[in-house]
């Protein structure tokens, strides 16, 4: 396995930045004393280029996946807190606001987010920038192009994140050095997504077909691309051409060779699999006790040290959801917790029948990544964030298919079906998917990507995509336990997006706030 640890910390205004000097161990970077060096002095040859675009990286390692380090984690706040796959209670803060649709321009973690991504946006910028006004007696040609287009990646991904959640958001192109040009007027989310278009297509131009241990691939670009194409067959763009665009990039990967699932999806996320050939793409963490961890087993795991330290986070399981499952599916088993897993090994933990499980939900838990217990992970946890799994390539060509009109019951078989046969404890359980009518294929598509991706961030883009985020939340019901209520009585249409944060609007006057906030 190969990891990506944090070399630099990256500034939104990069004039400076903290250089560790690296030296190889076990396939993994160690960060060795600091030295204090600017841009242009680092970004001299190919190791000054390669040291630059790991701060990229370090942009996104936290504040798009898991958070940790003190950022706010954007594919738990945005994709999984404010949907139906967990439930808040009334103590949670921040994430109860979320959960019950509440936010407000003034919310302190949707505004941090706001700034962490547009942070990512302007250090992946620098790196494009700088790294490509490097000359041919600095750098080689085909790394220069290389590191480019894995920025063009990260810019992308954090774009992406941008659109979705905000719909109207400054464009920024270049790297802002200066305070003075920071008042951007917003571009309509369509020239968004077409700048996203943009990097992704160029960056799978340059970059290699393989497992990058946590660096972008052709893979990984092309994944996302069919991501963003999907995205855009719904609101608030409802262009369904891109689900033919989308097939040819997720063909592409399917073909490559590169990917495959996991014969056990336990194994998926454990510590042993991390970089495995299902990871399209893989947000490197590191922990504990080494400024590298995220907040998974926080939320999803095997949280805190004996005796769970406490608990497990601020999430519990949405009833409903918990109900959805067959009950000899292995990703219920998995994926939901019902004891105190701290105190019981995985291999224990997961032999227990759901048949058995008391009626009482009302202490069940998100336990999707798992660890030797006991541990002391608590908000440092080491587990690599999956970003794009190559089952979630499956799920969405079956969409993209579906989307056309022209999905077959072969190609059922060969996604849908390929991880319900892995799902299944018994022969009889988990039944196959059959080709019905194109709307009773996407309902069923829909619940298939909450049973297999759920706490990966991405509920809310599903539900958004597939215009069913306003009936869902409507239909969330945890009344009898849940101390912080129901998110229904609190909706209202322009909640499907976030509002401008009040902060950005007093520091850019061009910005123009989401209608309804």
């Amino acid at each position: 396995m190969k990891k990506i640890n944090t070399i630099f910390k990256s500034l939104i205004l990069p004039f400076a930045v903290v250089l560790m000097l690296t030296s190889c161990n076990d396939d993994k970077l160690i960060e060795n004393p600091s030295i204090f060096a600017s841009p242009s002095q680092l970004i001299q040859d190919e190791t000054g280029a390669q040291i630059y675009l790991t701060g990229a990286y370090d942009a996104i390692q936290n504040t798009l996946g898991s958070g940790g380090n003190g950022k706010e984690p954007y594919q738990i706040h945005w994709g999984t807190v404010a949907t139906d796959e967990v439930v808040i209670p009334g103590w949670a803060g921040s994430r109860k606001i979320l959960f019950l649709q509440q936010v407000s321009p003034t919310e302190v973690a949707v505004s941090d987010l706001w700034k962490e991504l547009y942070k990512a946006v302007n250090q992946s910028n620098s790196v494009i920038d700088r790294v490509g006004l490097m000359t041919a007696d600095q750098i080689d040609a085909d790394v220069q192009a290389n590191i480019i287009a894995q920025a063009k990646f990260i810019r992308a991904a954090t774009y992406f994140s941008l659109v979705v959640a905000w719909e109207n958001v400054p464009l920024i192109k270049n790297e802002t050095t200066s305070l003075d040009n920071i008042e951007v007027p917003q571009s309509s989310p369509e020239d968004v997504y077409n700048f996203i278009i943009q990097d992704l297509t160029e960056a799978a131009a340059v970059l290699t077909a393989e497992q990058g241990g946590g660096r972008a691939t052709k893979g990984a670009a092309q994944a996302l691309l069919g991501k963003v194409y999907l995205q855009m067959t719904g609101f608030p763009l409802f262009q369904t051409d891109k689900f033919a665009l989308a097939e040819q990039q997720l063909q592409d990967v399917i073909d490559s060779g590169v990917y495959d699932i996991l014969p056990n999806y336990a194994h998926v996320f454990d510590l042993d699999h991390e970089q495995s050939v299902e990871m399209v793409f893989s947000l490197a963490m590191e922990g504990p006790g080494l400024n590298e961890g995220g907040n998974l087993s926080t939320f999803y795991g095997p949280n805190g040290s004996v005796n769970n330290g406490g608990g497990w986070g601020t999430c519990y399981i949405n009833q409903e959801f918990e109900s959805s499952y067959d009950r000899d599916d292995w990703r219920l088993r998995n994926n939901i917790a019902i004891h105190n897993a701290n105190n019981t090994t995985p291999e224990e933990a997961v032999e227990v029948d759901p048949n058995t499980w008391s009626g009482d939900k009302t202490g069940w838990r998100g336990w999707k990544h798992h660890a030797a217990s006991p541990n002391n992970y608590a908000n440092d946890t080491p587990f690599d964030n999956p970003y794009i799994r190559y089952a979630d390539v499956l799920l969405m060509y079956a969409e993209a298919k579906n989307g056309q009109g022209t999905l077959t019951q072969t190609d059922l078989d060969l996604t849908v079906n390929r991880l319900r046969a892995r799902a299944r404890v018994i022969p009889t359980a988990v039944p196959d998917m059959v080709v019905g009518s194109q709307s009773q294929n996407a309902d069923e598509l829909l619940s298939e990507r909450r049973k297999e991706l759920c706490f990966e961030g991405w509920r809310r883009h599903d539900l958004i995509r597939f215009g069913k985020y306003k009936e869902t939340i409507l239909a969330i019901d945890q009344a009898g336990w849940s101390t912080s209520g129901n998110p229904g009585p609190n909706y209202q249409d322009h909640e499907i997006r976030w509002p401008i944060p009040d902060a950005e609007m007093q520091l850019n006057p061009n910005l123009v706030q989401n209608e309804g906030y």
